[in-house]
């Protein structure tokens, strides 16, 4: 519906967007089109038909929300979808500074890069009659001494990916770093300390990572609140930036 033809209207609604970003604009666009709202964007501002203004209004002020707002708002409402699913409510929307929630599968790739280097050893000196405590201490330094200073893992490193504060979105504080590691490798250090059931190690893994698929974040993420974003606002690492930087 983008590029409406609106020299014609009559009457038509006028809003000024001057004051949403490029990534706010993308948004508007989608809400609009799901809303099958026929519109034109023209000199800072969003034309359509008059009988449209109350869906124009709605979208530019969810598209106006901040950050955290975007991210908690539940934009489906039935009035304006109609018997339509919600294809608005971006499942990455754009943060305070640009940068989006990882993927769910450039997660996975990291997080089995990580265990590769680490997470395997570590069962393996396990098993091969390493003292417990050594292991985790390893464990727990590879993951959290790199975590608290810059913000990645080796495995996030290699896929352009930083752990953040979702406050702030910063580098996390060492407690809530160590909050983070402690959670997610609570099935590994179970493992080391207890005999544990092999059932119940993958159930109470599936638990810790499984509502990655549902809002991007772990258990982990939510009991340290952190999030984990890509490296920059171009993209997830400095081969996408790289390529930006050559187009300007």
């Amino acid at each position: 519906m983008d590029d409406y033809d609106t020299s014609d209207l009559p009457t038509p609604c006028r809003v000024g967007v001057q004051h949403l970003t490029i990534e706010q604009v993308a948004l508007l666009r989608s809400v609009l089109r799901a809303g099958e709202v026929p519109f034109g964007i023209v000199r800072g501002e969003v034309i359509a038909p008059s009988e449209f203004t109350e869906e124009v209004a709605k979208a530019v002020e969810w598209a106006s929300l901040d950050t955290h707002a975007i991210a908690d708002a539940e934009f489906d409402d039935p009035d304006y979808f109609s018997d339509r699913e919600p294809l608005v409510k971006p499942p990455r929307p754009p943060l305070r500074d640009g940068r989006r929630q990882a993927t769910r599968w450039r997660r996975l790739c990291a997080g089995l890069l990580d265990e590769a280097i680490v997470g395997v050893p570590t069962l393996l000196s396990h098993k091969a009659g390493a003292a417990p405590w050594t292991s985790a201490a390893i464990h727990a330094m590879y993951y959290t001494a790199p975590t608290a200073l810059w913000g990645w893992s080796v495995g996030k490193l290699w896929c352009g990916l930083r752990v953040v504060s979702r406050r702030t979105l910063l580098t996390p504080n060492p407690l809530s770093v160590l909050v983070r590691w402690l959670v997610a490798a609570s099935p590994l250090l179970v493992g080391l300390f207890v005999p544990m059931n092999g059932d119940m190690v993958g159930f109470v893994v599936t638990l810790i990572y499984a509502p990655i698929l549902i809002n991007l974040r772990g258990l982990h993420d939510l009991a340290a609140g952190t999030i984990v974003v890509e490296q920059f606002a171009s993209g997830p690492g400095i081969w996408v930036r790289e390529r930006v930087s050559e187009r300007q």
